[in-house]
């Protein structure tokens, strides 16, 4: 990662190095601030062009932030807020009970948390927070596990590991080992979204790139994966706790 500073401001930014990219083109969005170079650059020739943009990527990160304070306002963890899960949304219970610190359960019509009533009120968000970020990792291992069962009994890769992350700019990523990382927040989108990149992580470990060939292997078992993957960048600021 490299940084911008701007006044007092600091953007962090990636490069990413792409045989199909002819110039370096600056986007900003749910993935943050990401820089996509020919691979034939180097970095000292990339950094000194992000400096001079350095503005533009200013006002665009700052309309980034305010549009997602509109789109994903602060949660303050109270009854008649409400998560997602699995492309639902469910309102949000809190009921006050004895004994545990704080745990959660998913109802057909809601999410019920019943938080120690012993717990001061500052204390209550991050508990509930908390105790929220362990269960949908819980349900994101499950999840992820399954569809990457059924997908790679088409595929056929090895895989090595699985890990699940609270990545701030990537839903997915794999290394040339076969091991694959996943963003739990994932689980909160859609079950044909998962799936999108549950394919995009397998098909990395036969192309790692983004070649026309990956593309090809991904539209083979996702033929509307360009939908799914403008859904993705659409909406997945939305996908949050």
């Amino acid at each position: 990662m490299q940084n911008l500073k701007i006044g007092s401001t600091v953007i962090s930014y990636s490069i990413k190095k792409s045989f199909r990219a002819k110039n370096v083109n600056i986007s900003v969005g749910v993935d943050g601030v990401q820089v996509v170079a020919p691979v034939s650059m180097d970095d000292s020739e990339i950094i000194p062009l992000v400096e001079k943009k350095r503005e533009w990527i200013l006002n665009k990160f700052e309309s980034y932030r305010q549009r997602l304070a509109q789109i994903r306002p602060v949660r303050e963890f109270v009854s008649g807020e409400t998560l997602l899960f699995m492309g639902k949304d469910y309102p949000l219970k809190v009921i006050e009970a004895e004994g545990a610190f704080a745990s959660i359960n998913l109802t057909d019509s809601q999410f019920l948390v019943y938080i120690n009533k012993d717990i001061p009120l500052e204390k209550r968000r991050e508990a509930i927070r908390s105790e929220l970020e362990q269960w949908y990792i819980s349900k994101a291992k499950r999840v992820i596990q399954e569809r990457l069962e059924l997908f790679n009994n088409r595929i056929g890769v090895n895989i090595n590991t699985v890990r699940f992350k609270n990545q701030k700019t990537r839903w997915g990523s794999c290394s040339n080992k076969g091991n694959l990382n996943f963003n739990w927040k994932l689980v909160m989108a859609p079950t044909y979204i998962v799936d999108y990149v549950v394919v995009h992580e397998l098909c990395h470990l036969i192309q790692m790139n983004h070649s026309k060939e990956f593309w090809q292997q991904v539209k083979s078992l996702i033929p509307d994966y360009k939908e799914r993957r403008k859904w993705l960048k659409e909406n997945g600021i939305k996908l949050n706790v």
